[in-house]
């Protein structure tokens, strides 16, 4: 018996001690990304800060069961895209459209939001994609950002390679 509730303290003060680490990691997020381009045109401007383009890009996940569920007017501002996954649903709303630039603020499953924005460097050659984001969960929150950083990092990475391949072809094309 005294075995068991040594055991069982032992449990309880691993599970504090796992709690506490967890929350002193930090809630937020940052994630950076660039494609670099060869050529710039307004060709290649309007297809890289073309919302339907970063859907069409994404979609070419279908193993990792992200799904389009609305494209509402996602080319203005104030337009949306929601996808569903298997861990719930992302709305995306387009909040800023310049000559080189579109922003979008993200929500996961109301308890996550993040700023998407992609942008266009003309003078570096390359479209950068910045992503700060912010986890709400209490308790585990810090963990949760954890995690959405690696598959976000590795979404925004399929997606721009596919989109620096639609580029190339277009490129070949003309």
């Amino acid at each position: 018996m005294q075995l068991f509730k040594t055991a069982l303290k032992y449990a309880a003060f691993t599970l504090v001690f796992i709690l506490l680490t967890i929350n002193t990691l930090p809630t937020t997020y940052h994630i950076t990304t660039s494609i670099p381009f060869t050529s710039h045109s307004a060709q290649d401007s309007a297809l890289m800060l073309s919302t339907k383009q970063w859907v069409q890009a994404i979609s070419v996940l279908q193993s990792s069961d992200i799904n389009l569920i609305s494209l509402e007017n996602s080319e203005n501002i104030g337009g949306f895209v929601a996808f569903e996954h298997p861990q719930g649903k992302v709305d995306a709303t387009l909040i800023l459209r310049r000559k080189n630039e579109v922003q979008f603020h993200l929500r996961f499953n109301e308890e996550h939001q993040a700023r998407l924005q992609i942008a266009l460097q003309p003078a570096l050659n390359q479209v950068s994609i910045n992503v700060h984001g912010e986890v709400l969960t209490p308790i585990i929150g810090s963990l949760v950002a954890l995690i959405t950083k690696h598959y976000l990092t590795q979404i925004l990475q399929t997606a721009a390679n596919e989109m620096k391949s639609e580029l190339r072809l277009q490129q070949v094309d003309s």
